[in-house]
């Protein structure tokens, strides 16, 4: 009986390492996948999608010669960032006469949300640009505001910095120890090795999300990382000590446009990732006035998110909060209204909430230490695009119709178009 026992056990031992081994990781790998995405098909909305940095950046190039068919002032800037070897590339169109309007688009603040961002603007040039008054209006769109991340499919910088929590007003006053929440759930969110089987790793994962629910609470986490943090530079959403590269660039022409003699200025910081999934969110500052049923009404747009709305949140270090800010103490009597589209992708229910929160400490774990089984290293690449680049076509086109009506909204409100 016991030799019957022991052969059972042993069976069963074999069995569940060719599982873990073998069986799953295949798995896994499989559903972190998505099909291919196709530029053809029913509409035209598909077109809008590209799929890497350079095709991206070459499109973005041709906008000149499209600009010029209208608006006789227009040249690209390019700037070196860094030491990267990419430069952030700005295409200005200076109105024909009266210097009234003026719209800047912004995409690639986190790196590899540049991607929709690039998608969205080329949907700005193709159907907005006929709608906009030349002679009072001016246009400013900055191809990758990040664009390292972009080219390399991360969130962040060179540096593992969150451009997103680096917009800080004032460094000398800014307390870096401010997030205590992370610095109590660093050891669950930094992990000091590489990743390995898939299997165990995943089971690992809940498992200390479990314990960490228990012992800190749901709450505490997401604090934690919602504000971001500046104490651990290998961990994430790190917001730096100083302002990057780019960040100091992006400063210098948010206070020159400031300066210059537009007097109505629209911003749109174009994101992805947070909200429900297949619906774009307008996110408004901290400043904003309306209340989120009068923003709904003036924008004729489903979803605005203002301070006084349940999900509505503040970062510390926002991209549209600094360039409200420098608004308020350089440029008082102009009118400024920047915000942020934002493309939701998981969805905003607790699922969703706990993949999102695995897929960013994954890949940041990925990327700091590697990983033994190349398995695991493209199930968590294709967990993290899909994340922030969806391919499937239905969101796809959905985010272009999405963000038609926004944008749309947005500068009927604020007196730049009028339809």
């Amino acid at each position: 009986m016991k030799k019957k026992n022991g052969y059972v056990l042993l069976i069963t031992v074999l069995l569940s390492i060719i599982l873990i081994q073998w069986v799953i990781p295949p798995v896994l790998l499989q559903l972190s996948k998505a099909d291919e995405p196709q530029r053809k098909g029913k509409g035209k909305e598909l077109s809008y999608y590209i799929n890497t940095y350079d095709q991206s950046l070459n499109r973005f190039l041709n906008y000149e010669s499209m600009l010029k068919k209208t608006w006789k002032s227009v040249h690209h800037e390019k700037i070196q960032v860094g030491k990267t070897g990419l430069t952030q590339d700005y295409m200005m169109a200076d109105a024909n006469g009266t210097r009234k309007n003026l719209i800047v688009l912004t995409a690639g603040v986190h790196g590899i949300e540049g991607y929709q961002g690039s998608a969205m603007l080329d949907v700005f040039q193709h159907e907005f640009l006929s709608k906009i008054n030349p002679e009072n209006t001016g246009i400013v769109i900055v191809h990758s505001v990040n664009p390292w991340g972009m080219k390399n499919f991360r969130r962040y910088n060179e540096n593992n910095v969150d451009l997103n929590r680096n917009f800080i007003y004032n460094w000398k006053t800014f307390n870096l120890n401010k997030n205590k929440d992370y610095s109590d759930l660093a050891a669950f969110f930094e992990k000091n090795s590489g990743l390995g089987n898939s299997t165990l790793h995943e089971i690992g994962y809940y498992a200390g999300l479990g314990k960490e629910a228990v012992f800190s609470g749901t709450g505490k986490i997401q604090d934690a990382l919602l504000t971001g943090q500046y104490t651990n530079p290998n961990g994430v959403y790190f917001g730096g000590n100083s302002d990057t590269d780019a960040t100091k660039l992006l400063k210098k022409l948010y206070k020159s446009i400031l300066k210059g003699p537009y007097s109505n200025i629209v911003h749109v910081d174009l994101h992805t990732g947070y909200g429900p999934r297949s619906q774009m969110s307008i996110f408004s500052s901290s400043n904003e006035t309306m209340n989120q049923k009068e923003a709904e009404k003036a924008f004729n747009y489903p979803l605005v998110l203002t301070p006084d709305a349940e999900d509505y949140y503040v970062t510390n270090g926002d991209n549209t909060e600094y360039f409200n800010k420098l608004k308020q103490s350089i440029a008082p009597d102009k009118t400024l209204y920047s915000t942020t589209f934002e493309f939701g992708t998981l969805g905003d229910d607790m699922p969703a909430s706990i993949q999102s929160l695995k897929n960013t400490i994954d890949e940041n774990r990925l990327y700091q230490h590697g990983s033994s089984s190349k398995i695991t290293e493209k199930m968590i690449r294709n967990r993290y695009l899909q994340m922030f680049y969806p391919t499937d076509e239905k969101w796809r086109k959905k985010a272009v119709r999405d963000f038609r009506q926004g944008l749309n909204g947005v500068l009927v409100n604020r007196g730049i178009i009028t339809r």
